[in-house]
């Protein structure tokens, strides 16, 4: 029987869409930090996949702790060559072999790797990789990373938290929130636009301001004056086009740092399309939440799902359990916010803390119930495997009806 009570008296904290100003920041698919997230998912997916095959279970891994260290392109005015690769380094712990038997690790983490940067690299090409492997199998529990049967993996048959965490759940997106999404799919369609698109919004009660930095690409422009008239034209057409949709006054900005002087390499102009090209690093966890985005007024904490065990680590079930609730609670009384606190060694049905918190009135026992409903559930690794989390582009024209229909 759980002990989790839902908080019920203390003032509301509004929801992000209530309040006067909203910011939310995506960094898109391109961007080094977005990358890292991305190998870190793909590489913890094949390899779970893989265990199943093999074990008939997920085994003990943890790969959140990827670094996407920059290379170095030497440019001329309009191209360039790299002589410095892209180095991505594997850390954190994974198992190694099952019973007795090694696992082909190493190729998986890199193919992983590789088919994602080539997915969000429109340049990848024209890149040198190489990877390094600093990944471990130590534990204070022998059996832990080179487990003799499915008997050493304690979770089974019934998973629970392995640490102390929060996490928060909301739906649906807010305006804000679509629009920052939005802006890099929006960009992407240009062939000339790489995709390492920083987009910020800022929402002041039914205004909109929206900040773009968008790359570049090698091959299809030949002047900085060419790049500038590029980005000015599709910072109008985007404004024009949230601007029938939304009730209030919309500005659009793209490279407020560029300049029409100079040649086209003196710009924001990449090979591969990220500034992984001039040395950038990413990391596990600087980036976008696992909802696509950054925003802070939801108050979500700071964990990084990418890279986690999907079938017992809090940072990832956890949010999952989250995100899942707070769907079934907007389904039927609007937008909401899910809190959820898990104490470590506590079954994912019985949180320490329930908070529930809605735009509308609803019967305090009615939600609960609900989220108690999601608690129960198992099925989280089957949805986590396909890829839920992975950082992707969304469709354009989804996100555009998304923020409702042309206005008179």
């Amino acid at each position: 029987m759980s002990t989790a009570t839902p908080m019920s008296s203390g003032p509301r904290v509004p929801l992000a869409a209530e309040a006067p100003v909203e910011v939310v920041e995506r960094k898109g698919v391109g961007h080094p930090d977005t990358l890292a997230d991305a190998i870190a998912e793909l590489a913890s997916i094949r390899y779970s996949q893989h265990c199943l095959s093999v074990a008939g279970a997920v085994l003990h891994h943890n790969l959140d702790k990827v670094a996407v260290l920059g290379g170095r392109a030497v440019f001329t005015d309009t191209d360039g060559v790299y002589d410095r690769p892209l180095r991505v380094v594997f850390g954190g712990r994974i198992s190694t072999s099952f019973a007795g038997q090694l696992l082909p690790v190493r190729e998986i983490l890199e193919q992983a790797a590789v088919d994602q940067l080539r997915a969000a690299l429109p340049g990848f090409d024209r890149m040198r990789v190489e990877f390094r492997h600093e990944t471990t199998d130590s534990s204070k529990f022998p059996h832990w990373f080179a487990p003799r049967s499915l008997a050493d993996l304690p979770e089974r048959p019934r998973a629970f938290s392995n640490d102390t965490a929060y996490l928060v759940g909301t739906a649906p997106r807010t305006a804000t929130e679509t629009i920052t999404l939005l802006t890099e799919a929006f960009f992407r369609q240009s062939p000339w636009a790489g995709s390492d698109i920083k987009a910020l919004a800022v929402r002041h009660d039914q205004d909109w301001t929206v900040t773009v930095c968008v790359p570049a690409l090698a091959g299809h422009l030949r002047t900085a004056a060419e790049f500038d008239d590029a980005v000015t034209t599709a910072a109008a057409e985007l404004t024009t086009l949230l601007e029938q949709r939304l009730p209030g006054r919309v500005t659009v900005v793209c490279n407020t740092r560029g300049s029409r002087i100079g040649p086209l390499s003196g710009q924001y102009f990449t090979l591969s399309g990220s500034a992984v090209d001039y040395g950038e690093d990413g990391l596990v966890g600087r980036g976008n939440a696992r909802t696509g985005v950054i925003s802070g007024a939801h108050g979500a904490g700071n964990e990084a799902t990418f890279g986690k065990n999907p079938v017992y680590h809090v940072g990832k079930v956890g949010g999952w359990l989250a995100d899942t609730a707070a769907a079934a609670i907007a389904a039927r009384f609007g937008p909401c916010r899910i809190g959820l606190l898990w104490r470590n060694g506590a079954p994912y049905d019985q949180p320490a803390f329930i908070q529930i918190t809605t735009t509308h009135s609803a019967p305090e026992g009615d939600t609960e119930e609900l989220v108690r409903t999601t608690l129960a559930r198992t099925d989280w690794p089957d949805d986590l495997l396909t890829g839920r989390y992975l950082p992707h582009v969304e469709p354009f024209d989804k996100l555009l009806d998304d923020l409702g229909p042309v206005t008179g």
